[in-house]
């Protein structure tokens, strides 16, 4: 560089086109792929944009109708949305109150596999709390535990189910230990009060 800015203005064009000689393809295709990196980060906002609206509006669309073919449309086209993890939580629904079980528990099962990263995440809870409360009813009280073991942060809904399925495996300790957790993160006073109850039935011990 010392050599090109002490040259002559015909000894630098000399430079420059030797230069260009050289290093030309090398040129052309750094400018070629700058352009196709900025065309391909617009095209793809572009249709992220665009394909977000598309789901969007479909989910209100479902929403609006109730219609199971428009859920369907959805989980086909766009499975990895959160718009499918929010069609697969309605739909457990409408298979739980229609008594199919299995379909409810199996796209619930989908839901927490969607959404199984470390932190804290309301759509596994969501969908891990339906599924405890159908393994409850079926009496499936090991499930339930299993289930919110592998939780690193539960809330209290959750410690109160896991303390219901372990008061009814007799695991009076542990239920009352449970419970006692789901005290310390409720806020709402009737539930509160439905909690206390419980940790008074638990082996006719009474607590504050």
């Amino acid at each position: 560089m010392s050599n090109f800015f002490s040259a002559s203005q015909e000894e630098q064009q000399e430079i420059l086109l030797t230069f260009w000689e050289k290093f030309k393809y090398l040129i052309i295709f750094a400018l070629i792929s700058i352009i196709a990196i900025i065309a391909g980060r617009d095209y793809f906002i572009s249709s992220s944009n665009e394909r977000d609206f598309t789901t969007a509006s479909l989910y209100q669309s479902y929403l609006e109708s109730n219609d199971m073919e428009t859920g369907k449309q959805i989980l086909n086209s766009y499975p990895d949305s959160i718009y499918s993890d929010f069609v697969r939580l309605n739909e457990a629904k409408r298979s739980f109150e229609n008594n199919k079980l299995n379909e409810a528990i199996d796209s619930l099962k989908i839901v927490i596999e969607n959404n199984s990263e470390d932190q804290f995440n309301p759509l596994q809870v969501a969908a891990k709390t339906r599924l405890a409360k159908i393994y409850l009813d079926n009496a499936d009280y090991d499930q339930v535990i299993s289930l919110f073991e592998s939780s690193n942060e539960l809330t209290s809904t959750m410690y109160e189910l896991k303390g219901d399925a372990e008061k009814n495996l007799g695991q009076s300790a542990e239920a009352r230990m449970s419970y006692m957790l789901a005290l310390q993160t409720n806020t709402n006073q009737a539930s509160k009060a439905l909690i206390n109850m419980k940790i008074s039935d638990l082996e006719g011990e009474t607590f504050e």
